[in-house]
């Protein structure tokens, strides 16, 4: 799904920051239909994919009646718009910039794997600048990662467990305690060594990647970005978006998960 072109309709500042944050598309991506079974399946150790496709065919109808992303976005966007109540709206300067901004990471997404490459090592082969660097740390494109990782890492191992005849475990639990114990998963976050290493090279990748778009773009607008982003609502912007973009995952995906192992027959 491309994004719509800000200017002359981007009127708020949640409008803006979730276009520049890339956020209909990242949610998309991640749970849109089809997209959640395949994260779960890129986890899986071969062996398990070998015997996986029954668990995962049906992870892939939970997972696309319960994930919607107009609801979630929307959602999300709210919470952004509560949060900036006050903040001044977008100047044309600023859409602008991020308009440009959406364009460069789109063109990016449509490269090939070469292009891509060529691109990375150009843009990142440029001196460091304190004020991109600054304006990466204002973004949660990190954080959203993280959280995408998250869930695919749950997804999998509910999974895994299915396709290896486990499913008892889950299914004979009660619904309230089903619940607790995907709250508590989710709560626990990633703690084994090889995905949380996973987690952490997911993240860098995506700040790098981040980085090298960041240095494509021209200095007249970075500096419009970073002046926005430091704006007094911004970090309260921010919280809200990572923290309703976790919300909306776990809600949607608590939802996949129960429904999943309700329809799994028990052994």
């Amino acid at each position: 799904m491309l994004p719509t072109p800000l200017m002359g309709w981007a009127q708020s500042r949640a409008e803006a920051l979730l276009q520049f944050e890339g956020v209909q598309q990242r949610y998309q991506a991640s749970y849109g239909p089809g997209a959640v079974s395949r994260g779960a399946r890129e986890l899986l150790d071969p062996d398990d994919q070998a015997i996986a496709d029954k668990a995962l065919k049906a992870l892939d109808t939970a997972a696309t009646r319960a994930f919607d992303t107009k609801a979630s976005v929307s959602a999300i966007q709210q919470e952004v718009a509560s949060a900036g109540n006050g903040g001044a709206a977008p100047n044309p300067q600023l859409l602008a910039a991020v308009s440009r901004f959406v364009k460069l990471r789109t063109d990016y997404a449509a490269m090939s794997d070469a292009g891509k490459a060529e691109f990375f090592n150009r843009e990142r082969a440029k001196p460091a600048d304190p004020a991109r660097a600054e304006l990466l740390e204002r973004m949660a494109v990190a954080e959203v990662r993280e959280i995408d990782f998250s869930s695919q890492l749950l997804m999998s191992a509910v999974v895994k467990q299915l396709a290896r005849g486990n499913g008892g475990q889950f299914s004979s639990l009660p619904d309230r305690t089903l619940d607790m114990a995907l709250d508590t998963l989710w709560s626990r976050g990633v703690t084994s060594t090889r995905p949380r290493n996973l987690m952490l090279v997911a993240r860098e990748f995506e700040r790098q990647v981040m980085q090298a778009l960041l240095a494509a773009l021209p200095d007249t607008d970075v500096a419009t970005l970073l002046a926005w982003r430091n704006d007094p609502q911004a970090a309260a912007e921010r919280e809200a978006l990572v923290g309703t973009y976790r919300a909306e995952v776990k809600g949607s995906g608590g939802v996949a998960l129960r429904t999943l192992i309700r329809a799994w027959p028990r052994s």
